[in-house]
């Protein structure tokens, strides 16, 4: 009898300590917190002295491992953490619990690594969500004379459904947070395109910050076809236009074929894609290797405006279908903004062209008028006039009117020519190299990388100015035969001008055009290197910022 009631009282507290845990594991929504509770759960009802928690894909892969029990040095001294090799590789689908006495005898065991602590009886229950096996629950006793008994097998199963339980709220509670994050993210993305403040570079790096966090990516990139004004079925090239993450510097500007590249074929279907390799690497970004990636278009009215691409770190858990509703839907707003932000825009220069028309009219239609008839009226007055000064003073006077009418119709000729409003900004710089440079004995190089499009008026008139200054001191003074101008946008808006003439005399390095050219670089929060070049001749390196105009 006694030794019945000691097992009844051990009952009991076993019982007590189950439903104390059962409460304690379903007290946390978070789901690291809840695996990490579900782990020491188990070892505390069973007195183990190793627990782990093993975390499988669909296929039965393993995703995550959280264990407990051995200090941080011991846990650096065995090194990488398991893959699915020795008892962790058998599935427990089909059976409520793995129990063993002696870990080591059991067929599929195969030994422990280095350093690795000594583990004797193990216990292994699977935790099954919805009928899919979530993960194993494995705990282990250091000592060779002890063993899990009966009724500890049945608190772990019991422990393990109840975690099941406990990880599914978990997980439905990250799905919903995560839910509103990704939204959160779409409205910032709206508000930054919409709000007319910033150009498009800003809104276009918050795209890929937060399409990185919230992934848990460790890179993210943003492509945009490198001619934008062309139209779909001509893009054959991708440009990363905007880049976050480790090395971003090294991948913005990067030049990507849309045939037979991962991101182009994105592009060209406006389907996403989950891989875990690119059939053209990206140097610093795709180059290291396979590693978990999604690609996805940036799609607004039936048109794709270009693709983000989030990658992790090769060793992280790979995306899931999961991800393709929350990122298609992140991409999808950001891409209706973009196309927003980019009507609102056109529809500010056909205001603006509509102003510059009426203006024109008026100043033809009553200014100008009024002037030739003021100086139809002095000629006459100067036929009936007798006095050689006041004939003299009226002469001048229209002379003056004259002059005056025909600044004010030069005035109106640009008010209306297609020019001043259609032009692009690389379309104006082309132009102004060859008004420079096409009449001269003058081999002339021009490179254009990186979307031109985004670069704002004010940026956009300095870069013009200090490109003419620059060119022009190559022409004029450096007797040089060739010329080489790259014109780069990226995070910044880069411009080079190289020639190999007879570079510039130390004396006139701040001449007032060079000068010049430093303090539009200053202003604009750039910066402007003049110096020798590594050929010989005379380089102009002016670089200034983006971001903020």
């Amino acid at each position: 009898m006694r030794h019945q009631l000691d097992a009844l009282s051990a009952a009991r507290d076993q019982t007590e300590k189950l439903l104390h845990v059962v409460l304690e594991i379903t007290s946390d929504l978070e789901l690291d917190a809840t695996l990490d509770r579900i782990v020491e759960a188990a070892m505390e009802l069973t007195g183990a002295r190793y627990g782990a928690l093993a975390v499988r894909a669909d296929d039965g892969r393993l995703v995550s491992f959280i264990h407990h029990g051995m200090d941080a040095d011991t846990v650096a001294g065995i090194g990488d953490l398991p893959v699915g090799k020795g008892l962790l590789s058998i599935p427990l689908d089909d059976t409520p619990a793995l129990r063993l006495t002696e870990l080591g005898d059991h067929s599929h065991a195969a030994g422990f690594p280095k350093n690795h602590p000594p583990m004797h009886a193990f216990l292994g229950v699977p935790i099954t969500i919805r009928g899919v096996v979530f993960g194993s629950l494995y705990i282990t006793h250091d000592q060779p004379n002890r063993a899990f008994s009966e009724s500890d097998e049945v608190s772990a199963r019991v422990l393990a459904s109840a975690a099941a339980a406990a990880i599914d709220n978990a997980q439905l509670f990250d799905r919903v947070r995560t839910t509103a994050r990704w939204m959160q993210a779409s409205r910032e993305i709206s508000t930054a395109l919409l709000s007319g403040n910033e150009p498009l570079k800003a809104p276009m790096r918050i795209i890929a910050d937060r399409a990185c966090e919230l992934t848990g990516a460790e890179q993210a990139i943003v492509l945009v076809p490198a001619n934008p004004d062309g139209p779909d079925g001509e893009v054959t090239t991708l440009v990363v236009s905007t880049a976050v993450g480790i090395h971003a510097d090294e991948v913005v500007g990067q030049h990507i074929p849309v045939n037979g590249s991962t991101s182009g074929g994105v592009f060209l279907s406006g389907e996403p894609v989950i891989t875990e390799s690119f059939r053209h690497p990206i140097q610093a970004f795709t180059d290291v290797g396979q590693r978990p990636a999604i690609a996805m278009p940036l799609a607004a009215e039936g048109s794709v405006l270009g693709v983000i691409v989030v990658a992790r770190h090769k060793g992280d858990a790979p995306f899931d279908d999961s991800y393709l509703d929350l990122v298609s839907d992140f991409a999808g707003h950001a891409a209706i903004a973009m196309a927003l932000a980019a009507g609102r825009e056109r529809e500010r220069e056909l205001t603006v062209l509509a102003d510059r028309e009426r203006i024109a009219h008026d100043l033809h239609d009553h200014v100008i008028q009024r002037l030739f008839a003021a100086g139809l009226d002095l000629q006459g007055s100067v036929a009936r006039s007798r006095s050689p000064e006041v004939n003299a003073r009226l002469t001048r006077t229209i002379d003056d009117l004259q002059s005056t009418i025909e600044t004010i119709r030069s005035t109106i000729f640009e008010l209306q020519s297609p020019l001043a409003a259609s032009t692009t900004f690389r379309q104006r710089l082309e132009k102004l190299i060859n008004d420079l440079t096409g009449d001269r004995d003058l081999v002339t190089a021009v490179h254009f990388s990186g979307p031109l499009g985004a670069v704002g008026d004010i940026v956009a008139e300095n870069a013009e100015a200090v490109t003419a200054e620059a060119i022009s001191n190559a022409v004029r003074h450096s007797g040089a035969s060739r010329l080489d101008i790259s014109v780069t946008v990226a995070d910044n808006f880069a411009l080079e001008v190289h020639d190999n003439g007879r570079g510039i005399p130390a004396a006139n390095d701040r001449a007032s055009g060079l000068a010049n050219m430093h303090r539009r670089a200053e202003v604009l929060g750039g910066v402007c290197d003049i110096g020798p070049g590594a050929d010989g001749g005379t380089r102009v390196q002016w670089t200034v910022p983006l971001i903020g105009e």
